[in-house]
């Protein structure tokens, strides 16, 4: 049945419309016919003509540095993007910022992209303010999580070049909710995308960099069924000449970590992570504030190492512990109350007044509650001589020599009838105790020789190294300590 009606078309219509009159011979209404069956199928496909429009003007406008790829090749190479950020100077080639200067521009460039990928993303992105935002909430959702996590990461890469950083992103069901704020740089803002969408960001760009030296590493752990302990070269080379090192795990990361200005899990997540990568554990486990580490070495006093180095480790960030020792584990339960009571103190005495009252304060607190005086004294002092080291810095700066750790250290030398002297030498200082009231007294002792090996570590940074000859607590006729690599 043919319906006919009247309808009105002006000179640019029909102009539109040459193509195919020429097509049908000049036959007007089979041309538009031929109109109406193309306006249907891009309705179909791009669900509304505005949308149809700009893709078919898109597809036109394809350079040489554009391609259309097959939707599983498509999927494919989004799948191996995964935790991955693509940078801002490749996107500057799609949202061009001379062109795209506003939030809203961006919201909409991005809309757009996701109408060319086909994806039925619907994204809602609201600043404080469109020109310059201080703070930006962003949702996405109508898509899988590959796809969101793909977008997040080029509206966060977007967001660096305004110093927005990521503070807040949740997960729930088919929306990723994720909030900016200003941070104090772009830099600043593109390691917290790296920290929450770029995980592989570095480690890709690191593989990039040296493959075969990844490549060769890769198969010798895999070879090894990861029974491979990595150690620093400064160690190894102390291992070399016959020196046990003080410690063996190292990270840049991790000793930006040992500070009890970082909250106690981040500490523990690093340390984890740490210890696990380099191989020197097999596994570490966190329950809340505990710790049990599965080590799997046969050797009782290479375990009794292990222990101590990571109580050191947990120590430098503030962190007190007990521990149990067995054939496989090392069992680490947190003392809050301890490290409590120890800050508590610490905020009042002194070096020289540290063996009266305060320490007696000390270790009834600590009999009361069945804790062992033994360690948590030795802990006690090296915290001491941590503070003596900060306090004396703030006067006279970080540059440590053998005379100013003396003088930082002359309060223990002040204690009553207590007689030594000290000799430098070099990069080595010579230090003995002829005489001292606290020998006898053992708790008073390890607080003593902790204050010295607190303050040790923390002037020279664990770089000096201490021996100990003798010991007046042990029947030496004095006590009589090095301390080598200063200066």
């Amino acid at each position: 049945m043919v319906l006919r009606k009247h309808i009105a078309l002006e000179d640019e219509h029909l102009k539109k419309l040459e193509p195919l009159l020429e097509k049908h011979k000049g036959n007007l209404s089979a041309a538009i016919r031929d109109a109406i069956d193309l306006t249907d199928v891009a309705l179909q496909y791009y669900g509304s003509v505005k949308d149809a429009t700009y893709l078919i003007a898109t597809l036109r406008e394809i350079r040489e540095d554009q391609a259309i790829v097959p939707k599983p090749i498509f999927d494919y190479l989004l799948s191996q993007t995964k935790d991955l950020v693509i940078e801002k100077d490749v996107l500057d080639h799609v949202f061009d910022p001379s062109v795209i200067t506003t939030i809203s521009e961006f919201e909409e460039a991005i809309r757009n992209l996701c109408t060319g990928l086909y994806w039925d993303a619907m994204i809602s992105i609201n600043p404080d303010e469109d020109q310059r935002p201080s703070t930006v909430h962003v949702e996405i959702k109508g898509v899988g999580y590959d796809k969101r996590m793909f977008l997040a990461g080029i509206i966060g890469s977007y967001l660096t070049s305004s110093a927005l950083g990521i503070t807040s992103m949740h997960s729930h069901l088919d929306m990723l909710a994720i909030d900016f704020e200003r941070r104090t740089s772009s830099d600043v803002a593109y390691n917290d995308l790296l920290k929450n969408i770029g995980t592989m960001q570095t480690t890709v760009k690191e593989l990039n960099a040296k493959p075969e030296f990844w490549r060769s590493l890769i198969h010798e752990y895999s070879a090894a069924n990861y029974e491979i302990v990595a150690l620093h070269r400064k160690f190894y080379e102390e291992l070399l000449i016959g020196k046990i090192p003080r410690a063996i795990m190292t990270s840049e990361c991790l000793c930006e970590k040992l500070s009890e200005d970082v909250p106690m899990q981040e500490v523990l997540l690093d340390l984890k992570r740490v210890a696990e990568t380099s191989r020197i554990v097999n596994r570490m486990d966190i329950d809340g504030e505990d710790i049990t580490i599965h080590h799997g070495y046969r050797n009782m006093r290479a375990v009794e190492q292990l222990k101590n180095i990571i109580l050191c480790m947990l120590e430098s960030a503030g962190l007190d512990y007990d521990h149990q020792l067995t054939s496989n584990v090392i069992t680490l339960k947190h003392r809050p109350e301890v490290e409590a009571k120890i800050r508590e103190l610490l905020e009042y005495v002194g070096v020289k007044d540290i063996f009266d009252e305060p320490l007696r304060e000390f270790s009834l607190f600590l009999k009361e509650r069945g804790i062992n005086a033994d360690r948590h004294t030795r802990v006690f002092g090296r915290r001491i001589g941590r503070r003596v080291v900060h306090n004396y810095e703030k006067q006279y700066g970080e540059a440590w020599t053998a005379d100013k750790f003396r003088d930082a250290l002359a309060g223990i030398d002040k204690i009553p009838g207590r007689e030594s002297k000290w000799d430098a030498m070099g990069s080595t200082v010579h230090y003995t105790v002829l005489k001292c009231p606290l020998a006898d007294n053992v708790e008073a002792c390890h607080v003593c020789r902790g204050i010295f090996r607190g303050a040790m570590h923390c002037a020279f940074r664990g770089m000096a190294e201490l021996e100990v000859r003798k010991l007046l607590s042990h029947g030496d006729e004095y006590c009589e300590v090095y301390v080598h690599g200063i200066g």
